[in-house]
């Protein structure tokens, strides 16, 4: 095996450097060798620099990296903090973030980019530190879909967390669901709560959408309470239900109603009240005036939310050789009209 070197005309390495001392009867004789070594020159550095971090003089490497990742850590969450508000900024303001384009140089003004580069270049016009950081050569903007829905996610924890800890302070909470369809036509169910805050104040929040496999009542319960769990709610607290009227939800026997009332007998079924009209008008389109009416409403609805037929009536009213003092519709009626249904 060859003899390891170092140092000035590559000079042999030996004992207190490739190997241990252990020949104790020849030690002085050995560390005086060793010290008239030309390579030891560079352990005079090593001891040096040893006892300068020991005596806390110096910081070690191990350290000077750790004060190194600090600072970019530091750096990072500084960049990050302008953008995470104008993300908040677009979801508070029901802004989209994305339009046509999400890509591309967010300084470049000869093309219109999406909503959320726009408020963030606008902003930049009064944050030297945000403009050097997304004028500065580099990868790393933080500006991304992908960043951006991180981002999104991680807002939507915290929110889901003061949600769950304020129904777990009140102690009381009801249990709202309904099933519906995202736009994949995948089944999933809405979880929804209502309570009242410390501040006596009721509110109603949503919580998350559950995928579903199975519409039977006792599927959907285990979908709703796991659910409920998942989000950390506690459960024992739960003293309401509200769902609409459908069998797998109302049912008397096989209703999800009446398989959470065997765990849960406090939990009382209350018709969902957003339905409860639905129901009304069922019933009362029985009745042939009421029947009549709201058959009236309806097509009226069509009228006027059918641009074409819309312009055409607003054309025969301007064109009209009646004395008409007004002769634009109003608003709020055309505002009532196509919301009546």
């Amino acid at each position: 095996m060859a003899t390891k070197s170092r140092g000035i005309n590559n000079q042999p390495l030996g004992q207190l450097a490739v190997r241990a001392l252990d020949e104790w009867k020849n030690a002085k004789q050995i560390l005086r060798e060793h010290s008239k070594k030309l390579y030891h020159e560079h352990c005079v550095v090593d001891s040096n620099h040893f006892l300068s971090v020991y005596s806390k003089q110096k910081l070690s490497i191990i350290n000077q990296l750790d004060l190194e990742r600090a600072e970019q850590i530091k750096s990072n969450r500084k960049k990050l903090i302008s953008i995470i508000n104008c993300v908040i900024l677009c979801g508070r303001q029901e802004i989209t973030l994305r339009c046509h384009r999400d890509s591309g140089n967010s300084n470049n003004q000869s093309t219109n980019v999406d909503n959320f580069r726009a408020i963030l270049n606008y902003r930049s016009e009064g944050d030297d530190y945000l403009k050097h950081h997304l004028e500065e050569q580099g990868r790393n903007k933080y500006i991304t879909p992908q960043v951006k829905n991180e981002i999104i996610s991680a807002c939507g924890e915290i929110i889901l967390k003061e949600i769950v800890n304020e129904v777990n302070n009140s102690r009381c909470f009801t249990v709202l669901a309904d099933e519906t369809t995202d736009i994949a036509v995948i089944e999933q169910l809405a979880l929804c709560v209502r309570y009242v805050d410390s501040k006596y104040n009721i509110k109603e929040n949503f919580l998350k959408f559950i995928p579903v496999n199975s519409l039977t009542g006792k599927n959907l319960v285990e979908s709703i309470l796991s659910g409920l769990t998942e989000c950390g709610i506690n459960c024992n607290f739960l003293y309401g239900q509200g769902y609409d009227g459908a069998k797998n939800m109302s049912g008397q026997f096989n209703g999800a109603q009446t398989h959470i009332r065997t765990t849960f007998p406090k939990a009382i079924y209350v018709h969902c009240a957003a339905h409860l009209l639905n129901l009304a008008v069922s019933t009362a389109c029985n009745i042939q005036p009421i029947r009549n009416c709201l058959g009236i409403i309806e097509k009226l609805h069509i009228f006027f939310n059918t641009p074409k037929l819309h312009n055409v009536l607003l054309s025969c009213i301007e064109n009209s050789n009646t004395d008409i003092k007004i002769k634009s519709l109003k608003k709020t009626m055309c505002y009532k009209m196509g919301t009546a249904l």
